[in-house]
């Protein structure tokens, strides 16, 4: 059964696009690490309508246009 951590970087990568994890070493096993690396290096984004909107507007936030 995936953990909340694997949702974590699963979901990361699908709505956000998210392109790097990072995790605890005192509060993440080598196992659980594995599985979530192999997790977040075979998802895709979405690039659902609301998600690509979220993203854009992150990218006018960053350029000072908003």
């Amino acid at each position: 059964m995936p953990s909340f951590h694997h949702f974590s970087a699963v979901q990361g990568v699908e709505d956000d696009n998210m392109n790097i994890i990072c995790m605890g070493d005192r509060t993440i096993g080598p196992s659980v690490a594995w599985d979530l690396v192999q997790a977040f290096l075979a998802t895709t984004s979405s690039h659902a309508e609301r998600h690509v909107r979220r993203l854009a507007k992150v990218a006018s936030l960053e350029a000072g246009k908003i």
